[in-house]
């Protein structure tokens, strides 16, 4: 059956019924794009009869109603409304983590989407019938950010906040569909918000001759089919800025950020993987030069924070994102050599549409690489699910008592799988 353009909002005491213009791709229809005429104000919000208790950060003002046609209390109840298993304003189901029927309104997704394919993000309950064993936090309880930064020594985090030097006195983010996508549109692929956590991650040129539709500064840009790379524009009619896209929501089609410094190169500091260091701020940079004991040099993405494995305040060695397969090609059994048949099993950032059938040693890796964006049903068992360091490097006594929170860590493949897809070992 067709969806249709009836989403059934929650209720507490009744079911309200609320008729929603179309179904919509991101930054289109409800999502974003608005003209001077538009209706689609009015498939989420009333002006003066709202009864949702829903709030958000104003930032002169602190916290005021979103004026939310609904009597849901927390975000992600509002977004199930289409986004969920059983509403019918949306072809993504986030809850499962399933592509649902195509609609007349969306109808270049049927090119690459098929009914009941996974999402490319996974879902927040389940990924297809297999329960999911981490997820983002979506449901507006806190959460605070691996590597984020809060746990760091002598640091302010991009909260402003001085963190501590125990992972208990953290400082939590309230966590949401919110926290990561603007409903109302944006410069980034599927909706990614241009501020999150306080840092911007994208937006529109101040300095635009026209400020009515601000030149697009994305972070985040995909290789899909008639995407548009420089980013979605403010107030183009989303019919026909999307007229020529098509859609994957199940294939991951990750594009390196356009080059935005005029010098012809992707900016390695943004990307996917740059808007992800908004919360989890020490996993890109700094990058520095150390000297080892025998006094060779190497450089390494490092940041001294306590992570709550036992070691304390140390130096924590990062995984490099943002940089080409080619790096390892020194190594026969490593990426490169593995890419020659097509065969990684994880996803890569390319040059665009024109590359994204093949992985080449010119494409990233990036945090998505290896991770899911909403969730996962990947598992860890045995040297995978524990968390300990088998010395203390600060007393030199073993630690084996610390056992992995998050079993699954949104991982893409079970254990470390995703580690051998590029490390052929």
């Amino acid at each position: 059956m067709m969806k249709k353009r009836v989403a059934l909002l929650f209720a507490a005491a009744a079911l309200a019924v609320l008729l929603v213009p179309a179904v919509a791709y991101a930054n289109y229809a409800l999502h974003g794009s608005y003209v001077m005429n538009t209706d689609a104000c009015a498939g989420c919000h009333r002006a003066h009869t709202a009864v949702s208790t829903i709030t958000w950060a104003s930032p002169s003002q602190g916290q005021v109603s979103a004026l939310l046609v609904t009597t849901a209390t927390e975000v992600y109840e509002f977004c199930y409304a289409c986004h969920d298993a059983t509403s019918q304003g949306a072809a993504t189901n986030v809850q499962n983590g399933v592509f649902e029927e195509t609609t007349v309104d969306e109808p270049n997704a049927q090119v690459y989407n098929t009914v009941g394919e996974l999402l490319n993000g996974g879902g927040f309950e389940s990924v297809g019938d297999t329960p999911t064993t981490s997820t983002h936090t979506y449901n507006g309880s806190s959460w605070g950010a691996y590597g984020g930064g809060y746990f760091a020594a002598g640091t302010t985090n991009a909260d402003g906040q001085i963190p501590g030097a125990n992972v208990g006195e953290s400082v939590a983010i309230k966590m949401d569909c919110s926290s990561c996508h603007d409903p109302h549109g944006t410069p980034n692929y599927r909706l990614l918000k241009s501020v999150v956590n306080g840092n911007p991650v994208g937006g529109y040129d101040p300095a635009s001759p026209d400020p009515l539709n601000p030149v697009p500064q994305p972070f985040v840009v995909s290789a899909e089919q008639g995407y548009p790379g420089g980013g979605f524009l403010l107030h183009d009619p989303g019919a026909v800025q999307v007229a020529g896209y098509y859609p994957d929501y199940t294939t991951p089609l990750y594009a390196k950020p356009p080059d935005q410094n005029g010098d012809g190169a992707p900016d390695a500091e943004k990307g996917m993987s740059g808007w992800c260091v908004g919360c989890h701020s020490t996993y890109m940079t700094p990058k520095a030069v150390y000297t080892k004991s025998d006094g060779t040099t190497y450089t390494a993405m490092a940041w001294v924070y306590n992570a709550g494995d036992g070691a304390g305040i140390a130096l924590r060695h990062k995984h490099p994102v943002n940089v080409p397969l080619s790096n390892f090609d020194n190594n026969p059994n490593t990426a490169v050599d593995v890419i020659t048949g097509n065969s990684l099993a994880v996803p890569v950032a390319n040059d665009g549409p024109g590359d994204a059938a093949t992985k080449d040693p010119s494409d990233w890796i990036e945090c998505l690489t290896c991770h899911r964006a909403h969730g996962t049903s990947a598992i860890m068992t045995g040297y995978a699910a524990d968390g300990s360091l088998a010395v203390d490097p600060a007393s030199g006594v073993p630690v084996n008592n610390y056992v992995s929170a998050t079993p699954s860590a949104l991982l893409r493949l079970d254990n470390r799988g995703v580690c051998e897809s590029c490390h052929n070992k």
